[in-house]
């Protein structure tokens, strides 16, 4: 038989293909340019990468869900050029790489692949299976989801856990993979769709998990010991957990992160005050968040708060590469998996710009209230007015139905309002003690806060956390003078409050925490919340609480009504019980609540 003749198109092409990065236009610390993916190829594949990872001299190495895997260099290069070529092909739905001496793991749904490059000419000549010493099974959810290399040369696998068709041995599994390969263990189970994090230095596992049946919300966990943690695939006794279930780092509200993906450790980065800090990486709405650990209470504590959302496609992984120190981040999109953006694919450069980093680096709730700390120095007057703080708190319930809603301590839907009742700034300006009666151990716990820098910058976020446990706050080891915290009633505290304005509602946004679950851009579709912008005016349609359907204009009553009774109407198409807004009557005055209609009323 004559051998196939090569394309002519393909003929021409060379043998690597050269794309250019396109800096971001966005303001702010972190900025995340745009880096060309060679779309257009010899061999005419899509190139939907799910993982970017680095050898030593700054070359890429990225895989593609399709079976493939490139190489790219000129990364580094603000604008490019950056040279693609193909190094490896036929692999089954790969969905990360590993590096080790330089050499290229890749996992599939085989197993553990070793990419040799025997003459050293760019391609791969052997794949040698390095490692199939775990199951597989053919269920379309157990995805050969994360691989990482640990501290030892071992490497770390994550798996899909959701059971369809079959029962698998280890679905849903986080498994140690021998330095050789030829043995597996299970370092821990019951996750949903784990996706990992190793710090190559410590070999600490992390894993995020997938807010779904048993799994009430998104977890960030700990994975250690061989422990369970929660989940029940379909094919199992419904609610018969075989063994207790290990609790998480922090849990992460469904407005924050729906659909958290894996944890990338910034070391030897040169990303300014984060460097050596842990990113989780989020994908239902595409952000980077910044996850603070902390120890002081004797066990391993996190909060998480955002980064960056400049970000136009959705990410899985990404790594640092040693050529600039920046963060690379790599992704593509998954139709009908609770994202609407429209780009297939994307590789991006989190590149640090220089400019002040707003975000906290430390978040602890203590015994008298929430210690926040910030790489620059805090205005003294608007970090210690009280009111610029909001702090709130709620559980979740475990259930074999989709996610949880939010309970009060007393058990009924929604969320705890607690007082913030004195706000201290530290000798140096940059820790703020936020004082707040009735802290303690909860599932959610979120501190908003709207401030500003001692030059007049905004310093407005918001962060979540899983307080364990608290310690006591000690003034002066932290920072600030001797002192008693106040916890009096702010009623009882002489202030002056704002005059009503849309600028003071657009703080009070920031601050209350609204801006999680409501966008202001009119494509942002990722928000489980309706759109702030154009709402006012408009003709609404609703479901009420009795559940009768109806049309409204969006006027100041309906706006007011909204704020203080969020379910009294709800947006057709939100009325899903399990993400209902809470109720902020009682938690902002008469004058709070008419600056909100005012930046609502603004935004035009």
């Amino acid at each position: 038989m004559e051998p196939a003749s090569v394309p002519e198109p393909m003929a021409r092409w060379p043998q690597t293909v050269e794309t250019l990065a396109v800096p971001s236009r966005a303001d702010g610390a972190y900025v995340v340019d745009r880096i060309g993916l060679p779309d257009e190829n010899p061999w005419r594949r899509a190139v939907r990468l799910s993982d970017i990872q680095f050898r030593g001299d700054g070359t890429g190495v990225g895989v593609t869900v399709d079976g493939d895997v490139w190489l790219a260099s000129g990364l580094h290069r603000d604008r490019g050029p950056v040279h693609w070529r193909r190094f490896a092909s036929g692999l089954h739905e790969p969905m990360s790489v590993a590096l080790r001496n330089d050499e290229i793991f890749v996992f599939d749904r085989n197993g553990i692949w070793r990419l040799l490059d025997a003459d050293r000419n760019g391609e791969a000549e052997v794949h040698e299976l390095f490692a199939n010493a775990f199951a597989q099974t053919a269920d379309n959810r157990e995805f050969a989801s994360t691989l990482r290399c640990g501290p030892e040369g071992e490497f770390y696998i994550a798996k899909g856990g959701q059971e369809a068709t079959t029962l698998g041995k280890h679905n849903g599994s986080v498994l140690r993979v021998a330095p050789d390969g030829r043995s597996a263990s299970i370092l821990g189970y019951g996750f949903r769709q784990p996706n990992l994090g190793v710090n190559p230095r410590t070999g600490l596992v992390t894993a995020s998990d997938q807010e779904g049946h048993y799994v009430p919300s998104t977890p960030l966990h700990v994975v250690s010991d061989g422990q369970f943690y929660g989940y029940l695939s379909e094919k199992r006794p419904r609610g018969q957990y075989p063994a207790p279930i290990a609790e998480p780092l922090t849990w992460m509200p469904h407005a924050v992160n729906a659909s958290a993906v894996s944890q990338v450790w910034l070391l030897d980065s040169r990303l300014g005050p984060i460097d050596g800090e842990m990113v989780q990486i989020c994908f239902n709405r595409p952000e980077l968040l910044r996850v603070l650990l902390n120890e002081r209470a004797g066990r391993l504590q996190a909060a998480v708060t955002s980064l960056t959302t400049d970000l136009d496609f959705t990410p899985l992984r990404g790594a640092v590469n040693p050529a600039d120190g920046q963060l690379y981040v790599a992704g593509f999109q998954v139709l009908g998996w609770g994202n609407v953006l429209d780009t297939l694919a994307g590789l991006g450069r989190v590149r640090y710009t220089g400019r002040p980093v707003v975000a906290p680096r430390e978040v602890v709730p203590m015994t008298e209230g929430v210690l926040l700390a910030f790489d620059v120095p805090v205005d003294v007057r608007s970090g210690t007015d009280p009111a610029n703080f909001s702090l709130a708190s709620w559980s979740y319930r475990r259930t074999p139905a989709y996610g949880s809603a939010q309970y009060r301590a007393d058990g009924t839907t929604g969320v705890d309002w607690l007082q913030t009742t004195s706000a201290y700034v530290s000798r140096d300006r940059r820790k703020v003690f936020v004082g707040a009666r009735g802290l303690g151990p909860v599932m959610q716990l979120r501190i908003g806060w709207s401030i500003r820098s001692e030059t007049g910058a905004p310093l407005d976020g918001n962060a979540y956390t899983t307080p364990h446990a608290l310690v006591a706050f000690d003034p002066e080891r932290e920072g600030f003078a001797p002192m008693q915290v106040s916890l009096a009633p702010r009623t009882a505290v002489a202030r002056t409050e704002p005059a009503a304005s849309a600028d003071e509602g657009r703080r009070l946004a920031q601050v209350l925490g609204c801006v999680a679950c409501h966008s202001l851009q009119d494509q942002d579709q990722t928000r489980i919340g309706p759109k702030w912008r154009g709402l006012y005016g408009s003709e609404r349609s609703y479901v009420g609480a009795d559940r009768q359907t109806g049309v409204v204009i969006a006027d100041e009553t309906y706006l007011r009504e909204s704020i203080l009774d969020p379910t009294a109407k709800k947006v057709a198409g939100f009325e899903r019980g399990e993400y209902a807004m809470p109720s902020y009557a009682g938690a902002v005055t008469e004058t709070q609540v008419e600056s909100l209609v005012m930046y609502l009323r603004s935004l035009r």
